[in-house]
């Protein structure tokens, strides 16, 4: 087995980055140990995630903490992990993606002296199973104060336009937004007015609503499976929530990027700010209403049950994932920002810097979408018993959670979007930063740009122009989704022998072409990546535009 430390490596002090707290693990109530693994992410010890291939559901479903031919292993737990998922009713996506099944996933736990590699290896070549892994963990991406930084300046707010946008959307308090974290001070002056209270299960009546959670009025602790969320003197999770979500417009404090828009807090991590339930943490918050989940935590290794969860979320319950990318000095890819779907945000400064004078740069990778402010960003936790309001603080952490807030926004504004479309709008009306004196070598690895958020509530580059559909003409473009051919029927009193199609993408780039003849053209597009596309007609006298997604 491989060993087991008490101290974290100096590797997993530059992933915590958190604050002057004593990091020994002590652990949380369920007893798990963490092994600290010095050839890549830790895992749980004698834990092993398994999905089981739909022709075995019933053969496991009978099963209880003992796979027959595996008795070595000494098994002594063998569970669904979502026990409250039920068999999914349709299989694909529109776009023809398999969708994740969550009720297919178990949780196995073993006592035998075995390397957790080998044992998932074993379990696999048994033919049950389209996939068996470790049961990684994470850790927050959280940036220390800068001690040159002494006093409030919230440049992020006029960075972002959040004052002009409030203007335009002050937020929706039906648009949920989970946090999954470390710990939360729900009773913070500045937060107890934007909880999402769960009505149908008020504390003391034990389990009313029948979701296996009993009195989870106000959120839940996924790790001591209990509704007790804060840590004394732990602070990242409720400086987190704070930046999206304190409540703003009271006369207190700060002012939350989502305005109106409520929050759900899950606690995912133990009493060592280990994240050791964080995507069983992100389901919770889809179970539970939130639209937008946000993660400023994250490990560096793809695991196939995580990316099962985002898909979970994003394609069959319309739910948007909004990850930090990061704070190490590296392109390395950080999870769950680099999973599919997941609107990944790094940080810059007050200056648009990604990589600042007096800082180390922010991550940065091929899959980061946007960036937001993560350097010395006012926030406030609680401190000694009291709300502490002084101390700016950075990192992807708290990026994340600023465009968390913006997509609440968003959201509001725009109702009948879809998650996907949010996230698109959100990164077409960002503000390029490729070509700032200090940025030029990021280009391509920092997204389309810093969040602007009153141009994500106004801006028309992303949706139609010209004229509405109306008797005169009429476009059918399909399939949509599409993957490598779009096909175009034009009825039109107006066009001409020979219409000009173009097709853009979400930054207005020309990226295809194609000459309509007889009123109807087909535009290979098996080159463009997956997102969302706009397709302008040109009749010569009208254009017309239709909005598609590019999907594999």
């Amino acid at each position: 087995m491989r060993c087991i430390t008490i101290l974290i490596s100096m590797k997993k002090l530059l992933l915590l980055l958190t604050l002057s707290l004593s990091f020994s693990f002590t652990f949380a109530q369920d007893n798990l140990i963490v092994v600290d693994n010095p050839n890549g992410d830790d895992y749980i010890q004698g834990r092993v995630n398994v999905k089981v291939k739909p022709e075995f559901r019933a053969y496991f479903a009978e099963l209880s903490n003992t796979i027959p031919g595996f008795e070595t292993l000494e098994i002594t737990g063998l569970r669904k992990k979502f026990p409250q998922r039920k068999p999914l009713e349709n299989q694909y996506h529109a776009n023809g993606k398999k969708l994740p099944d969550l009720s297919l996933i178990y949780e196995l736990d073993y006592n035998a002296e075995q390397d957790v590699y080998k044992t998932a290896e074993q379990l696999l070549s048994s033919g049950y199973f389209d996939y068996a892994e470790p049961h990684y963990v994470s850790y927050p991406l959280y940036t220390p104060n800068d001690p040159r930084v002494a006093q409030y300046n919230p440049y992020h707010l006029n960075t972002l336009q959040l004052y002009t946008a409030w203007d335009v959307s002050q937020g929706d308090s039906n648009i949920v937004i989970g946090y999954t974290d470390t710990s939360f001070d729900i009773n913070h002056e500045d937060l107890s007015g934007n909880i999402k209270h769960n009505y149908a299960d008020p504390v003391g009546g034990g389990d009313d609503d029948l979701d296996t959670y009993p009195d989870n009025f106000s959120g839940w602790d996924m790790v001591d499976n209990d509704n007790t969320l804060f840590i004394n003197n732990e602070i990242h999770g409720t400086t987190v929530l704070a930046v999206g979500s304190a409540t703003t417009d009271n006369s207190l404090g700060i002012a939350g990027a989502g305005f109106k828009c409520k929050y759900l807090p899950v606690k995912v991590a133990n009493s060592s700010q280990v994240i050791t339930q964080g995507y069983e943490g992100i389901v919770y918050c889809v179970d539970h209403g939130a639209k937008i989940v946000n993660c400023s935590w994250g490990n560096t290794t793809f695991n196939q049950l995580a990316q099962d969860v985002i898909n979970d979320a994003t394609l069959v319950n319309d739910v948007l994932i909004v990850a930090s990318a990061g704070n190490a000095d590296a392109t390395n890819y950080y999870y769950p920002a680099s999973y599919e779907y997941v609107l990944s945000v790094t940080g810059v400064d007050a200056n648009d810097l990604v990589d600042p004078p007096s800082a180390t740069p922010f991550s940065r990778n091929d899959s980061v979408d946007v960036t937001a402010p993560g350097f010395s960003v006012y926030t406030t936790a609680t401190y000694n018993g009291g709300p502490l309001y002084t101390p700016p603080t950075g990192g992807t952490s708290i990026a994340s959670p600023l465009v968390a807030g913006i997509a609440g926004l968003v959201w509001s504004h725009f109702p009948n979007m879809t998650a996907l479309e949010v996230a698109e709008r959100i990164k077409c009306t960002a503000d390029n930063i490729d070509a700032i004196p200090g940025n030029e070598p990021y280009a391509g690895l920092i997204g389309t740009g810093r969040v602007n958020a009153y141009a994500a509530l106004t801006s028309s580059i992303c949706g139609p122009v010209g004229v509405d559909e109306n008797e005169y003409i009429s476009v059918l473009v399909y399939p949509n989704p599409a993957s490598d051919v779009l096909n175009l029927n034009i009825q039109s009193a107006v066009h001409s022998p020979q219409s000009t199609v173009m097709i853009y993408n979400s930054v207005g780039q020309l990226v295809a072409r194609s000459v309509v003849e007889g009123g109807k053209s087909s535009i290979n597009i098996s080159s463009l990546s997956e997102g969302v596309y706009y397709c302008i007609l040109n009749t010569g006298e009208i254009s017309l535009t239709k909005k598609f997604t590019v999907a594999k």
